[in-house]
């Protein structure tokens, strides 16, 4: 449905998304104003969020039993930033009448029990929130010399198609990275999907599934190899481009990649220092699994040969050159990459655990094109408060909040360690903006 952008609703900020991210800020403007702190430039119950899905469930595709988070309870929404705060993994516990419980289990946390913790968090934040909407375009709203004086954001309701529009000057994108299809499997139907879709596609497909591929070595991958492993009968080949699927690199020293000084470190940097200090921290977060999953997966795979059968094949060194579709099947032609052997098979399902990538310029600023500043390698750029630099404007300020890893560091992404400090960095930024 057409929108009138004539006399559009105004708000203080709005956020872009109200996952992770985005109820992190939510969050922290709550606290900092219970703690009376100053926010009149935006408070909490005036801020304005949009959310594609339709709740606040955290990675509803991926909420498989026995699988759990990749990092520390204690980094939630709150906690590095106020342990004070009623938003913390802590307070949830107790309010569950689960904080006992939980302790005997050794810090151990469930993908259910966290996505269960974010709706409670969510539901409890006094922004006001419009899930069912995707905004589709952030447009420039100009005075008369062409300066840029505020933006119009259009959330599209994703059920009726009605587009409700909000005018501000702040704006705070937190729409995450996006689930990285490679171009061989584009196009091929719903036999082919990635895992974040799987808790959808599986009902659908999976009782009619006699053998299955997924493709990819990182933790989603694993994890839905072995879902599949014990919970059906299904023929299983994991194809993986490395040696092997790997473990996560868990060294201590490593791992001070996700403390709040390596930003500052990071972002000072030269774009190829940033690049190569980020293909050393890479195996921290992504191609790589967690103990778990590798000795799971190993086992299974041992049994199989104990056993003389052969439902768990695990493919490595091997690359996907050609998919095709014919009927109900999936044909996949299989490379070696250092040999050069080509196999060829046919399946029922494939399951992408490709990975995510970050946009280079999100998709909702190409309106603002004019405006905004882009680095010699095709990427926005990002200063250190998250702000991208915006030209011909007039205080409009646009925050990348948790979409700038490649400009902070790989904490600076989907990992939850710095949210909750990444949201304070915002508020003290926006803080600043409005007593200049």
């Amino acid at each position: 449905m057409p929108h009138d952008p004539t006399d559009p609703v105004v708000a203080p900020l709005v956020g872009v998304g109200f996952g992770p991210a985005g109820i992190a800020l939510s969050v922290c403007l709550s606290d900092e104003e219970r703690q009376g702190l100053d926010v009149s430039f935006a408070p909490a119950r005036d801020a304005v969020f949009f959310e594609r899905a339709l709740d606040p469930v955290w990675q509803p595709g991926m909420l498989l039993p026995g699988t759990d988070i990749q990092h520390h309870f204690l980094r939630d929404f709150a906690t590095p930033r106020d342990p004070d705060s009623r938003f913390t993994f802590v307070k949830f516990l107790q309010e569950e009448d689960r904080f006992y419980p939980f302790t005997l289990r050794g810090g151990y946390v469930t993908r259910e029990e966290w996505s269960k913790y974010c709706v409670w968090v969510a539901e409890r934040t006094e922004s006001r929130v419009h899930y069912g909407h995707e905004v589709g375009a952030i447009r420039p709203v100009t005075d008369d010399t062409g300066t840029l004086v505020a933006v119009d954001v259009d959330g599209r309701d994703t059920a009726t198609g009605a587009t409700r529009t909000v005018r501000t000057r702040r704006v705070v994108l937190a729409t995450g990275h996006e689930p990285f299809v490679p171009e061989v499997f584009q196009d091929l139907g719903p036999r082919v999907f990635h895992s974040t879709q799987f808790s959808r596609r599986w009902p659908e497909l999976g009782d009619q599934a006699r053998r299955i591929v997924v493709v990819g070595g990182g933790q989603n991958a694993g994890e839905v190899l072995l879902h599949l492993y014990h919970s059906t009968s299904a023929e299983l080949v994991s194809v993986v481009r490395n040696s092997g699927m790997r473990l996560y690199d868990l060294g201590h020293f490593a791992n001070q990649a996700y403390w709040p000084a390596e930003t500052d470190y990071f972002h000072a940097l030269g774009h190829d220092e940033r690049q190569a200090i980020f293909a050393e921290q890479h195996r921290t977060n992504y191609a790589a699994v967690d103990p778990d999953v590798t000795t799971g997966l190993y086992n299974a795979w041992y049994d199989e040969h104990v056993r003389g059968t052969s439902r768990l094949t695990m493919l490595k060194r091997t690359e996907v050159t050609r998919a095709w579709t014919e009927g109900d099947e999936v044909h996949l032609e299989l490379r070696d990459r250092y040999t050069g052997t080509v196999d060829k098979i046919s399946v029922d399902l494939v399951i992408l655990g490709t990975g995510f990538r970050e946009p280079a310029v999100p998709a909702a600023l190409e309106p603002l094109a004019g405006h905004l500043t882009v680095e010699s390698d095709g990427a926005l750029a990002v200063d250190r408060d998250f702000t991208t630099p915006l030209r011909d404007a007039a205080d409009v300020r646009v925050y990348l909040n948790g979409m700038s890893e490649r400009r902070h560091g790989i904490a600076s992404a989907t990992s939850f360690s710095l949210m909750a400090h990444r949201a304070g960095e915002i508020v003290g930024s926006l803080r600043a903006a409005a007593g200049s």
